[in-house]
C-alpha cells in the first residue's frame, strides 16, 4: 500500500485562480494558482515557493501571464473554431495543396504521425469529419452540413457518411511534411469521398495531441523561469507533474476519477513526480441513444465511438503530448489490442506504465496494468484488479 501525500487530481480542474499565498501549506512555502480558459476547457497553474517578498510575488504573476501568452499562441495554431488557425486553413484546403503552416504545426503534425505509427493506426488525428458527424468537433463558422440532424444526440447518422469518412481518415497517413527556407509545410493527401454530390477531403483535428503539446511546452516554461515545485493541468486529460515541498519524497498523490462516479469520485492512486500523465475515458464527453452510449472518442476501424468494452486509459511517461496520443488510442484499440500494446517493445523500451478500465460483458470494471503492486492504490471496490506480470507481460486474468 502506498503512503498517501498530498492529495491532488491530475485529472480534475484547479479552482484557485491568480492567488497568492493564498493556498498556503505549512509554514516554510506558499503556492501561486491560476487558472485559464483554452480550447474550451480549463487549465490550471501550480506554482510552489516562499514568495515571501514583493519582487517573489511578481515573479510568479508574471510566470503566470507567460502562460497565458503560451496557451494563446497554441490556440491560434491548433483551434478548429479559429479560421485562421494552422489546423483551420489545412483543412479548408483542397486535396493535394501545400499549406504553410507554423513551426508549431509542423512539430505536432510529426508526431502524431509517429505516433499512428506506433499504435497502428489507432491514434489517427484525421477523423475530424467522423467527430463532427457524431456532434462533437467545433466548427470555425456556422455553416450547416448536409448530414447535420436536429439533435445529434438522439439520432444517430447516416451510415453512408459514417462509412466515407473512415475511408477518408485512413489518408492522414499520407500526410507530407517538409521544410524548406526556414519554413515549414503540410501536403494535404489526394484522396477524397463523396457522398450525396459533395465532396470531402480530409480534415484533422489536432485538439488532443495539442493539449498535451501545450502541457510540455508551459512544463519547460517553467522549469526555465526557476520553479522546481510546480504542476501544470489540461483540462482533465493532462498534467505535468514536477515536485512538491508538501511531501519529504517530494512526490504528489495522484487520485484517477471514478469514470462512473462523480467528479470527486476516484479508482485508484499513485504517488508520482517529475513524470507527465494523460488520461482518456468514455465518461467526459457522451450522449446515450436507446441505452447506448456514444462518446467522442472514435474508432478509426469503424468510424463511429468506440463499443469496446473500454471506459479509461492513462499513461505516465513519456511527453505528454505523447501519452494524450497513446490514451487516446488505447480506447480505440479494445482489450486484446491493448494488451498487445501494453506488452509491446515501444511500450517496455520507453517504461511507460499504463492502466485502463475494461468493462466485461458481465458489466464488472475491470483493472489491467503494468504498474508494479505496490506502486498503486485501488480506491474503490466496484474496479477490480485484472491483470498479473508475468515474465516482464501484463497477464489478463478477468473474465471477458
Amino acid at each position: 500500500m502506498i503512503k498517501k501525500l498530498l492529495a491532488i487530481s491530475a485529472f480534475s480542474l484547479i479552482s484557485c485562480s491568480a492567488l497568492l499565498g493564498g493556498c498556503s501549506v505549512g509554514n516554510s512555502f506558499a503556492r501561486y494558482s491560476r487558472s485559464y480558459t483554452s480550447f474550451g476547457t480549463i487549465a490550471g497553474l501550480v506554482l510552489e515557493g516562499e514568495f515571501q517578498t514583493d519582487e517573489q510575488r511578481q515573479d510568479a504573476k508574471d510566470v503566470g501571464a507567460g502562460v497565458l501568452e503560451i496557451l494563446t499562441d497554441i490556440e491560434g495554431v491548433f483551434s478548429t473554431s479559429v479560421a485562421s488557425s494552422d489546423v483551420c486553413r489545412f483543412n479548408a484546403a483542397a486535396a493535394g495543396e501545400t499549406v504553410e503552416i507554423s513551426e508549431r504545426a509542423y512539430t505536432v503534425l510529426s508526431l502524431a504521425l509517429d505516433m499512428y505509427e506506433e499504435t497502428g493506426g489507432s491514434y489517427n488525428a484525421g477523423l475530424y469529419y467522423s467527430v463532427d458527424l457524431y456532434g462533437f468537433a467545433v466548427r470555425a463558422d456556422k455553416e450547416e452540413m448536409p448530414y447535420d440532424r436536429q439533435d445529434f444526440s438522439k439520432q444517430l447518422p447516416d451510415e453512408r457518411y459514417v462509412q466515407a469518412f473512415k475511408e477518408l481518415s485512413a489518408s492522414f497517413k499520407d500526410i507530407r511534411l517538409y521544410s524548406e527556407g526556414g519554413s515549414y509545410y503540410a501536403v494535404k493527401p489526394q484522396t477524397v469521398v463523396e457522398v450525396e454530390g459533395r465532396q470531402y477531403s480530409l480534415a484533422i483535428d489536432l485538439g488532443g495531441i495539442a493539449k498535451g503539446y501545450a502541457v510540455d511546452i508551459v512544463d519547460k516554461y517553467i522549469e526555465e523561469k526557476g520553479y522546481t515545485r510546480s504542476n501544470f493541468s489540461y483540462g482533465m486529460s493532462s498534467v505535468a507533474l514536477n515536485r512538491t515541498y508538501a511531501s519529504e519524497s517530494g512526490e504528489w498523490y495522484v487520485t484517477y476519477r471514478d469514470p462512473r462516479g462523480d467528479v470527486d469520485d476516484y479508482y485508484m492512486a499513485v504517488n508520482a513526480a517529475d513524470i507527465a500523465l494523460s488520461t482518456s475515458g468514455d465518461y467526459e464527453n457522451y450522449y446515450e441513444i436507446e441505452g447506448v452510449r456514444y462518446c467522442h472518442i472514435i474508432d478509426p476501424a469503424t468510424g463511429s465511438p468506440i463499443q469496446n468494452g473500454m471506459v479509461a486509459a492513462c499513461c505516465m511517461g513519456g511527453t505528454a503530448a505523447e501519452d494524450d496520443a497513446r490514451t487516446t488510442a488505447i480506447m480505440a484499440m479494445g482489450l486484446d489490442g491493448a494488451l498487445e500494446y501494453i506488452n509491446s517493445s515501444a511500450v517496455k523500451e520507453q517504461g511507460l506504465k499504463i492502466s485502463f478500465i475494461y468493462q466485461n460483458s458481465a458489466g464488472e470494471y475491470l483493472l489491467i496494468t503494468n504498474i508494479p503492486e505496490g506502486e498503486y492504490e485501488l480506491l474503490n471496490e466496484n474496479y477490480k484488479l485484472a491483470s498479473r506480470i508475468e515474465g516482464g507481460n501484463v497477464v489478463f486474468d478477468g473474465v471477458r
